[in-house]
């Protein structure tokens, strides 16, 4: 009787190693990139595969937003130049760009002067500024420059979509019960 049950006691805490093995094997799987070598994009997305990746945005709001917002129509041609290929704009002088920004953030409308919208105007101009240093330097690795550009493009989208969420919020008028 005693060999019976020492046997059944030796298959169970076999099979339970075994689960535990391949538990702890799964769990321990390495990815098909070693950590040491960043996954790179090799080949860089046009700036159409961007556009039809992003949801869509009202254009109504924003227009509403250029006779609020005197300075923001300048960035907004920019990138949208910018998604055309023409990036003339973030080739002039930092200084151009420094002050445009300034400019912005002085000229924000007060019911816009929001930690979102402040946030995404931010990360607009970092990587406005980015983009800038990227076409100054003689070396410029053509991965990030693109990579750059999408990542603004992006940046100002979100932008959009922030101040549309905003205009959205201030027009619903809901009434608390007494």
């Amino acid at each position: 009787m005693f060999s019976l049950q020492s046997k059944k006691y030796t298959i169970f805490y076999s099979l339970l190693s075994l689960n535990l093995l391949l538990w702890v094997q799964s769990c321990k799987e390495t990815p098909s990139n070693p950590p040491s070598q960043p996954q790179m994009n090799l080949a860089p997305i046009p700036s159409e595969e961007v556009q039809e990746q992003d949801p869509p945005i009202s254009n109504n709001a924003v227009r509403k937003e250029f006779s609020e917002w005197n300075n923001y129509p300048t960035l907004d041609t920019a990138i949208k130049n910018l998604e055309n290929g023409d990036s003339t704009f973030f080739k002039t002088p930092i200084e151009d760009i420094n002050q445009l920004f300034l400019d912005i953030k002085k000229s924000i409308p007060t019911s816009l002067k929001t930690n979102g919208i402040l946030a995404r105007v931010k990360v607009t101009e970092t990587l406005s500024r980015k983009l800038h240093e990227l076409y100054n330097v003689e070396n410029t690795d053509l991965n990030e420059l693109d990579q750059t550009k999408i990542d603004l493009i992006e940046s100002h989208n979100n932008l959009i979509f922030q101040i549309n969420k905003t205009r959205e919020k201030e027009a619903q008028q809901i009434l608390k019960p007494i």
